[in-house]
């Protein structure tokens, strides 16, 4: 008889919370990594013995392909040891793709094209160093983009390969600008334009504008350094929302440059180790 195939099942591990602000109120940020198990079909436990309780089973058969950055348990990729997680490198091998899981919310055709066009962008450029977390939603029920979760309205990701390719990297820089660097670049910048304009050539309020001149300093710079500076700037100018904190970064780049340097928000040189959100959903009453 033949042996079932086991499929992956996700474990939460490294679990860390930081406290945001966001439009005034005060929002518990909680991610994590993860470690695949192998979850025989109709089993209640692990390969390794582990209780289903404490993993998400995602139907995926287990394959040395799928996510090759991420860890396996020892005792699920080898039966008979101990579980342990472990058992992948850094860089992940193979194409740059591999380690980003996008994933269509509600697998409609709008979802699927725009997942499709995000893969397609991210199997043309390495952007590893930018892979700050590796989940991506497509969810057409949102405007625009989130980073915690990092989901992104598939409109965005058709329209053209740039346009797939700023949205992912601004999303994902999100992730890198956090205290106390961007709470010390925002008060720089609160001071030299003390009135943003509100939404859509700012952001939702001027809390949130300020904020993001730092992200968007970050975006110009990681399209520059991905595409060339000309056509990161012919890009960035195309854009209705956040219009006008673009136009500031393009007028003064080597401002913003020494900006970003002076408050330590660096590229990363080295590849991260992708985290993953856990909680509600916080941003779905902005919608």
């Amino acid at each position: 008889m033949a042996v079932p195939m086991p499929v992956f099942a996700e474990e939460i591990v490294d679990l860390r919370t930081i406290m945001e602000m966001f439009q005034g109120e005060e929002t518990a940020v909680v991610t994590g990594r993860v470690v695949l198990h192998g979850l025989l079909p109709g089993t209640q436990a692990a390969i390794c013995g582990r209780d289903l309780t404490e993993l998400t089973p995602i139907g995926q058969p287990w394959d040395d392909r799928y996510l090759t950055h991420l860890p396996r348990c020892g005792g699920c990729a080898a039966p008979g040891g101990e579980s342990a997680a472990g058992g992948s490198d850094y860089p992940a091998p193979g194409l740059p793709a591999t380690g980003v899981d996008v994933r269509p919310a509600h697998g409609s055709e709008r979802e699927t094209a725009g997942a499709e066009a995000l893969r397609a962008v991210l199997a043309e450029h390495d952007l590893r160093r930018w892979m700050f977390t590796d989940l991506v939603m497509v969810d057409e029920t949102i405007r625009g983009g989130f980073s915690h979760p990092l989901t992104i309205n598939p409109d965005l990701l058709v329209q053209r390969p740039a346009a797939a390719l700023t949205t992912f990297l601004h999303e994902q820089l999100h992730w890198l600008a956090e205290p106390p660097g961007v709470d010390a670049a925002t008060a720089e910048v609160s001071k030299r334009w003390p009135d943003p304009p509100p939404l859509p050539a700012g952001g939702h309020d001027a809390e949130s504008s300020w904020m993001h001149l730092s992200v968007c300093a970050l975006e110009y710079a990681s399209l520059c350094e991905v595409l060339g500076v000309d056509a990161a700037t012919a890009e960035l100018r195309q854009h209705r929302i956040y219009a006008w904190m673009y136009e500031q970064i393009l007028a003064e780049p080597e401002w913003f440059a020494d900006l970003l340097d002076r408050h330590e928000l660096r590229l990363p040189s080295e590849v991260p180790v992708p985290r993953r959100y856990y909680g509600e959903e916080w941003w779905t009453n902005l919608v």
